[in-house]
């Protein structure tokens, strides 16, 4: 499967007309008024010129924006001796977006060549007259099985897209555990490119899970973490009044404000992410977003024994879980475990109609495979299964959102779970999961080592 994959990466590369200069182009809302700006980025071997050429009309661009230089990075592994240095790294935010239109653009420079011509289309901030679908992922790789994933959501009606950590699998900093997963930055540029089809014609919103860390070993290994994460990326941090680059920040979209956090740095009430979190929900205005969606990558709640009780899952949730309930937080993503597990409405460990629905999406297709061994399951637990998939989260209104997760095995029209998220006490109050499952009103906690495991396909 490794050399297939290694020769479908090389193919999509090679076989792209795009110039020979500009490749791994990427775009992410770019600032805090909805879609009123998108950040484009890309990588070269030109550091001068950053150049993004778009318009309304297909090859025919109206706009030209330039941008700062590109920046290279190094990283030195602790496990290989040889000095990784990346590409330039380029990001242009364009700015004043009409929402709801669809625009044409290239990148690149007058030194280097310009990419092939992508698309977007733009989102508004509040809630609109159709429906608005997201296509979310968590924990994607890059494997024959992610390459289902991504083609699902190309095939879908996504304009939009969220994936909610581990993302390239570089594990740039860990020793590998064969010689058939290799362990090296260069996995990154492999990555930008197995994803460019999507994430160049739809902005991806990422977070940070365990294997963004990418830090191990003394000095001369790289002692910085998120290293690559926070040069390839330019998430509209500073639009939200975050401070720590690309590690945490919010956005606003179809009605929706999400807030991307991270399992991975200091979240305690004293830390810089936590002050923020406050800030953050006191300023939503649920006039204009009735929604608050909630993600990082370690789960808060869980009944698979993989990833199972791990210090950034509880100590996390007892650092934040009550900032989202008295904040009356819809809905909570989170990826890690590799299989797929939707839960009630939980408060304080206990199945509860005012605290969120939790979601765990950990399944996109990473090379470690699906986690099927469970713990008996709890009362919150609503569905589960160790399959690869993905998500898609649609908004139709102020009081209603549709959860539906896609298996990879089955085409994308076939829906493996669905759920409709609906606040039946009005839009300021949290909503009650309705679809399948089974009822349960009953508490009886996490179900702990000495419960019997569960095999369950």
């Amino acid at each position: 499967k490794l050399e297939t994959l290694s020769v479908l990466i090389a193919g999509w590369a090679v076989g792209a007309p795009v110039a020979p200069d500009v490749e791994q182009v990427h775009i992410a809302q770019g600032g805090p008024a909805g879609m009123s700006s998108v950040t484009i980025s890309w990588l070269s071997n030109h550091s001068t010129g950053s150049t993004v050429k778009f318009g309304t009309t297909s090859h025919t661009y109206s706009k030209s924006i330039d941008g700062k230089d590109g920046e290279r990075y190094t990283f030195q592994s602790a496990y290989i001796t040889e000095l990784y240095t990346s590409g330039f790294v380029h990001h242009v935010q364009i700015f004043d977006l009409t929402p709801n239109k669809k625009y044409y653009y290239v990148c690149g420079s007058a030194d280097g060549g310009f990419s092939q011509e992508f698309s977007f289309t733009t989102v508004q901030q509040g809630l609109g007259e159709e429906p608005f679908s997201f296509a979310v992922m968590g924990d994607l790789g890059q494997t024959g099985n992610s390459s289902k994933t991504v083609d699902h959501i190309l095939s879908g009606s996504y304009t939009f897209s969220l994936l909610v950590g581990d993302l390239s699998y570089a594990d740039s900093a860990w020793k590998a555990r064969d010689p058939s997963e290799p362990c090296t930055p260069v996995r990154w540029d492999s990555w930008g490119r197995f994803i460019e089809p999507l994430a160049a014609n739809m902005p991806l919103m990422v977070l940070p899970g365990n294997h963004e860390v990418e830090q191990e070993g003394p000095s001369p290994a790289t002692q910085e973490q998120f290293l690559a994460y926070q040069k390839r990326f330019s998430m509209p941090a500073e639009a939200s009044f975050a401070q720590d680059g690309n590690l945490y920040y919010s956005f606003d979209a179809a009605g929706v404000h999400f807030i991307m956090l991270n399992s991975y740095m200091d979240y305690n009430a004293s830390s810089d992410q936590y002050g923020w979190l406050e800030k953050d929900l006191k300023a939503v205005d649920r006039k204009v977003t009735p929604w608050i969606v909630v993600s990082m990558h370690a789960p808060w709640y869980n009944s698979n024994q993989h990833h199972h009780d791990e210090v950034q899952e509880t100590g996390m949730r007892a650092a934040m879980e009550g900032i989202l309930n008295d904040n009356s937080v819809d809905l909570v993503l989170a990826g890690h475990v590799h299989a797929y597990e939707r839960m009630y409405n939980v408060k304080d460990n206990v199945t509860n109609p005012e605290g969120p629905v939790y979601i765990n999406i950990g399944d996109g297709g990473n090379r470690e495979g699906p986690c099927p061994e469970y713990f008996q399951q709890p009362s919150w637990s609503a569905y589960r299964e160790a399959a690869f998939g993905h998500g898609a989260l649609d908004v139709v209104n102020a009081t209603h959102m549709h959860w539906g997760w896609h298996r990879i095995i089955d085409a994308e029209p076939t829906v493996g779970d669905a759920v409709w998220i609906v606040k039946e006490n009005g839009a300021f109050k949290p909503p009650v999961a309705r679809g399948n499952g089974r009822s349960a009103q009953q508490y009886d906690g996490y179900a702990y080592k000495l419960a019997p495991l569960v095999n369950q396909m």
